[in-house]
């Protein structure tokens, strides 16, 4: 626990942005707030002996916004980087109830146990990132709602059941292995000071929120927006609030209700996706290109080209670095395989890049 900076949440939000993050302000101060309680209930709990029962319980965060809008980018930074915490994003996709094929909810803390180098009571107060949760949707399959208490599912709702209980303050048999053997060997390990981020798309959400606001049958429902199939949306804090909403959209209510703090994180705007792309992207291949003996430059031309692609594209911060990687590689191609070639620059010629070496 010592290890553990002590940051005001101001300074955390600062820290944040030192390290490269762009936007969200939102979603940074949030997340600041909730970094400094996780770390200022620990040290209270573990180190100053407060009782337990005179502190508020831990608060589970769910992100909820578009692709490539830097949800779990956040959670890296902060507090696998700045906070020093064991940290693990795991894809929920692969995930089953236990007993089917796929992996064992289980696994999760396996695997907070591997990043805490096997170390069971630093593993116990780290940080779990739930990425592409939306992914456990039930797909909003009636006969499977129907079902639930007596039949089990590989769909979503039999995670979502377990998770329910991981997220509760229990005592968990921990595999040691990544295996789905019985037998493995386990250690019992505590939920009750890890922290939970989920994040997620929501896919499809916006639609879900405009039908559950217009409940209207035949001739009276309203024509809902043109927004609801657009992957790029932004979401209000009262957009994200309704557990009713993602009940509709296939969670089980009182999963979602575990979630002390629901945060909506919005689509990167143009300013906000040049900016990512000229400090992050773009340095990175100048450095590659550094290593291979080359100096690369690109006109803000060529850059404003590749912000307007991955906007038409939907595809957040993520979408940039393809984009840019595509128009880069004749350059590439030519200029290392041609030893008289140290000079690359990209520029935009009849509305096409195009590259010119020296």
């Amino acid at each position: 626990m010592q290890h553990i900076p002590v940051l005001a949440p101001r300074t955390i939000a600062e820290r944040i942005r030192a390290a490269g993050y762009v936007g969200q302000d939102r979603a940074v101060r949030a997340i600041a707030l909730g970094a400094y309680r996780h770390v200022a209930r620990l040290r209270r709990l573990h180190l100053e002996g407060v009782p337990r029962e005179s502190l508020p319980p831990k608060a589970p965060m769910l992100f909820v916004g578009p692709t490539g809008c830097g949800k779990t980018y956040l959670v890296e930074i902060l507090f696998r980087d700045i906070l020093r915490l064991p940290t693990v994003v795991v894809d929920m996709t692969g995930f089953s109830e236990t007993g089917y094929v796929g992996q064992d909810t289980a696994s999760i803390l396996t695997r907070l146990l591997y990043a805490a180098d096997m170390n069971l009571t630093l593993a116990a107060i780290g940080v779990v990132c739930l990425d592409e949760f939306d992914k456990l949707s039930s797909g909003q399959n009636s006969a499977v709602f129907a079902g639930q208490g007596t039949t089990k599912d590989v769909s979503g709702l039999g995670v979502q059941r377990e998770l329910l209980k991981m997220l509760e303050n229990i005592e968990m048999p921990v595999p040691l292995e990544y295996t789905h053997s019985d037998y493995a060997p386990k250690a019992i390990m505590s939920t009750q000071d890890v922290g939970f981020i989920a994040c997620g798309a929501f896919s499809g959400l916006k639609g879900t929120i405009e039908r559950t606001g217009k409940e209207h049958i035949g001739f009276g429902r309203e024509p809902l927006s043109g927004d609801q199939d657009r992957i790029a949306v932004s979401y209000s804090e009262d957009e994200v609030e309704l557990a009713r909403t993602f009940m509709n959209y296939g969670f089980l209510p009182e999963l979602i209700g575990r979630f002390k703090r629901i945060v909506p994180f919005s689509s990167l705007s143009r300013s906000e996706l040049a900016e990512i792309l000229r400090t992050r992207v773009l340095e990175q291949y100048v450095n590659e290109f550094r290593l291979e003996g080359r100096e690369l430059t690109v006109s803000d031309d060529v850059l404003a080209l590749v912000v307007e692609e991955t906007l038409k594209k939907e595809t957040g911060a993520r979408g940039l670095e393809a984009a840019l990687a595509r128009h880069l590689e004749d350059a590439a191609f030519e200029s290392w395989s041609d030893p008289a070639a140290r000079r690359v620059h990209l520029r935009v010629a009849d509305g096409q890049i195009v590259h010119d070496l020296g």
